[in-house]
This record gives C-alpha cells, structure tokens and sequence, in this order.
C-alpha cells in the first residue's frame, strides 16, 4: 500500500437535472440537487472532475444496437416511460443518459492516466439495472458495465471487478457479464424485493461459472450484517480474483430512512466498506477505484452518506 494522502476527484453537475421524472418520483431532479449541493462543499483538495458526452459506439460496447435505438426513438417521440419498463424519461433523457456515460468513462480515462487515485461519478439516470436489451428500475444505460467493457478495450485490462452495494441486485450488471471470467461482479442487497433477482445460488453460467457472487442480506439488517458478510465471502472472492481496476455501483438506497429499502445501514457502514474497498484496490489495482452513483432516494440521507464515502475513499 502506498503511503500517504490518496489523490481523489467528483464529478457532479447539474445538467443531470434535466432528466425530468416527475416532482414525486423518488429518482428525482430534486434528489439529485441535494446531493450535488452537498458535494460542492468538499475541500478544495478533492478535484473536480469534467465528463464528456459518450459515443454511440462506446455504449454499444454493452447494449444491443436495436435497444440504443428504441431510447433514442422514445424519446424522439415525446414518451413518459421507456417502453421495455419502469424507467420515466423526457425529452431530454437520451442527451443525459449519454452524458452520464461519458462522463463514467472520461473519469475512468483520468483513473488510468495517473491524474487521480479514485473517483466518485454522481450521475443520473443510474444504470445497473439496465440489461443490454431492457432499460428498466429507472435505468437506461448501464454505466458501469459500459465502463468495465471499455476500460478492456480501450486500456487493455485482462480483469476487472464490479462491487454493487445498492439495496437493490444488480440484474442489468450481471446479465452482461454473467457468462463471462474476465469480470467479476459481487452484488451486496435486500433478498426478496425488487428485481426479485440475485440469489446466492446464481454463480454464473458456462465459462463464467464462480465469477458472479450474490450476497442477499435479511430485511431490516444493519451494517454488521453487511460488513461480516463482505469480510467472509467479498474479501476471498477478490482476493482470488485479483483484479486489474475495482468498479463501484454505489447504491445509498441502503441506508437507515430511505423510502425505498428495508436496509439499515448507516454512514459509518458506506465510509467502512470504502475502506475496506481502497485496501482491496491497493493491494490489487494500484488504488484505481471508479465510483458510480445508483441509488438513494432520501435527499438528505443520500447526501450524507455520499460524503462519508468520498471522504473514505480518499483514505480517511
């Protein structure tokens, strides 16, 4: 492990706001202006990160061309819903979405470069739930697994890992890569609630097999739960795996008040499975850590527990 302060970025902006859903809809514009006022109170050591819009062919990396199309026609044609599922949209989902990968994939670029340690990526619509078919649970593009696709095509990258602490699996992220060994993903959630996938009996499929790790937690369980959980089953899985590049779909809908979970957790558990995520990254990946944000949909809790998470990636 490297001593010393880690170098760490955000990347917040409101143009993220013009995905409209609608004032009562708990993945909200106003859930997300919460969460970058917060941000922007950071110290000034924490770097501010710029994204960039993502190409057509950086989100085919994961997504089948029809369903790129099916978005882009949507909402061309003024729908309120995505019609493969639950996922409001506006006429300027489509721009925003493209916005929200791209910005994923440019921070990623930063993370490789050497400019920053680790980063935290608050964008909006969240992704994981986003199949390479099906955008549904609010998502239309998977970030994340648009970013481990590129960071092996454009860096070169043999292995990478996918930790997904939302209350909600990860259907979407694990659909893409479920079938394959070179990317792990370990999902941590509530059992028995929405999507109603990811059992710890889904261990992947044909070459995959062993390589998709579901960690289902009892409603209304706490941190502790979480955390034993993580140091008996996460830890060996990266620890065997040895990753190249550590992803993060950071989900904060898990946390104590949020209206849409039946978790428990409090700030000190999101900040200590930052931690725990940073030694893992160390020891593995040179410290490379992208962050991406899910879900949360508590303003205020969402905002709180953000910044124990970013102050915690940053080695604190």
């Amino acid at each position: 492990m490297r001593d010393g302060k880690r170098k760490i970025g955000v990347h917040y902006n409101a143009a993220y706001e013009r995905h409209d859903t609608g004032p009562f809809h708990p993945e909200s514009a106003n859930r997300y202006h919460v969460l970058a006022a917060a941000l922007e109170e950071l110290p000034d050591d924490v770097v501010r990160l710029r994204g960039r819009r993502a190409l057509v062919s950086e989100i085919l990396l994961v997504h089948e061309h029809y369903y790129h199309d099916l978005v882009y026609r949507d909402v061309e044609t003024f729908s309120d819903i995505l019609r493969t599922g639950d996922t409001a949209i506006c006429e300027e989902s489509y721009d925003v979405a493209l916005e929200a990968t791209g910005a994923v994939l440019e921070i990623t670029d930063a993370v490789m470069r050497g400019d920053i340690d680790s980063a935290f990526c608050a964008v909006r619509p969240p992704g994981h739930h986003a199949t390479p078919t099906r955008g549904m649970g609010f998502c239309i593009f998977n970030h994340v697994a648009i970013a481990a696709r590129y960071l092996q095509s454009q860096h070169g990258l043999a292995k990478i890992a996918i930790i997904d602490w939302d209350v909600h699996h990860g259907n979407g992220t694990e659909a893409v890569f479920i079938e394959d060994p070179s990317v792990l993903y370990i999902s941590l959630h509530e059992k028995n609630i929405y999507p109603f996938t990811g059992p710890a009996t889904e261990r992947g499929q044909g070459a995959g097999e062993g390589t998709t790790l579901n960690i289902p937690l009892p409603g209304n369980s706490d941190g502790a739960v979480a955390l034993a959980e993580w140091k008996n089953q996460l830890e060996p899985a990266i620890e065997a795996f040895q990753p190249d590049f550590l992803l993060v779909s950071a989900g904060f809908d898990a946390r104590i008040g949020d209206p849409v979970g039946g978790l428990r957790w409090d700030d000190a558990t999101f900040a200590e499975m930052t931690r725990r995520t940073v030694a893992l990254a160390e020891k593995f990946c040179q410290g490379r850590i992208v962050s991406v944000l899910e879900g949360g949909y508590n303003p205020p809790g969402l905002a709180s527990a953000a910044l124990a998470h970013v102050t915690a990636l940053g080695g604190e």
